[in-house]
Parts: C-alpha cells; structure tokens; sequence
C-alpha cells in the first residue's frame, strides 16, 4: 500500500492558440524535485522554471515571447555601449537558493555595477555572487506565480517588464517594486522610449532600427 500527502496539483494557463506559449503551475513541488528537473532540463533552451516555495511554474516558449525579449536585450547592449557602460548578459541563467526555497530563470539579464566581478564566471554561488542587476521579463501571459516576490527575495535591483501594450521600468524598495520613470543603470532611458524602440523594431528594417537607436543614444549626449 502506497500513501501519498500533498500530492501535486496542476494548473494549465495557455492562450488561445495552441502554437503559443502555455504555463504549467504545479503546488507541492519539493526543492530536490525542484533541482531534479533542473539538471534533466540543463541542455535545453526551453522550457523555463520558476520556483516559490514548493509551487513550481514551467513556461514554455512562442515567438510572440522570444521576439521582444531579443530585441530588449538588443537594445540594452547598444544603449549600455553608446552611454560607455560597463555591461554583461547572463541571458536565462539559473538563480537559485535552497535557503530562500526560490529559484527563477529570466528571460534576460545583466550585470552593470558587478560586470568585473561577474567577468568570466563559469558556476554561480549565490551565497557569495550578486543576482543580476537589471532583469528582463515579457508577460504575454499574465502568470499565476508572482515572479516580482521571487525577484525581491533575491534583491534584483530593477525589473523591466513587457506586456505588448507597455513597459514598466521597476525598482526595488524596501522589499517592494516601485513604477520608475527612469533606468537606474542607463542614464536617459525612460519607459517611454523603450516602448518606442521596442514598436520601432517591429516596423523597420533591423539595420534601419539599429541606426537610429544608436542616433538617438548619442544625440543624449
């Protein structure tokens, strides 16, 4: 006779069609589960975890998801280079804490004040290495694990978040994100220009928006 407590519950969230992206909520997720399915999935871009204190969210990936978030982080790099910015990419690296019970894999991040101290690390040990700086999340699908509590827990410092309709600079102060009008690791960004960049790319031809991100950038200066 096998017993089994708490077992796990399962929420499937997904739009409309079914060639776009789908989140998987499951509750009464252990950390060693956790961890399990985190080295199973080392080799591959996608799906993406999330995870909160025993509930477990698994993203899967559309390009209506992929798109916007290469085009930000584009567009970070240009920005970071045009201003003479010390800037370093993690991409969708694992953060993760056995201590916090959290672990999340964003779409995008990056190091701007610990760029040198992040150069060339190849292993993360978050009891002595700092979280990303700056953390890049696109919302196509409104998830039902609040990802800004997880962000908090880590201490990331600003949180860029993209819905289609609009982007949202937010900081973190005293444990909570606060709406910013401004970057605070790239002088001149608003959330305003962002979105026009960000609509830009959609419209123009890559090398044509890459241009004029760069005109602009120096036009700041």
């Amino acid at each position: 006779m096998v017993a089994v407590l708490n077992p796990p519950k399962l929420e499937i969230q997904k739009k409309a069609h079914q060639d776009e992206q789908t989140n998987i909520l499951l509750r009464n997720i252990s950390w060693a589960t956790y961890e399990s399915l985190l080295n199973d999935l080392a080799e591959v871009s996608s799906p993406h975890l999330l995870y909160d204190r025993g509930d477990l969210l698994i993203m899967t990936l559309s390009p209506e998801h992929e798109a916007p978030k290469h085009t930000i982080g584009v567009l970070v790099e240009i920005l970071a280079e045009e201003f003479a910015i010390e800037c370093l990419g993690f991409g969708s690296t694992t953060y993760k804490r056995e201590d916090l019970e959290r672990g999340f894999e964003p779409d995008v991040c990056f190091y701007f004040t610990n760029e040198a101290r992040m150069r060339g690390k190849k292993r993360l040990d978050m009891a002595a290495d700092p979280p990303p700086e700056l953390v890049i999340e696109i919302d196509v699908t409104h998830p039902s694990l609040d990802k800004l509590n997880v962000f908090a827990a880590f201490g990331v410092p600003e949180v860029w978040r993209y819905n289609e309709r609009e982007i949202k600079i937010l900081q973190l102060s005293d444990g909570d994100y606060q709406v910013k009008e401004n970057s605070l690791f790239l002088p001149f960004v608003t959330s305003g220009i962002l979105l026009r960049f960000i609509q830009e790319s959609e419209t123009h031809s890559r090398l044509t928006w890459l241009k004029r991100v760069r005109a602009w950038a120096r036009e700041q200066q």
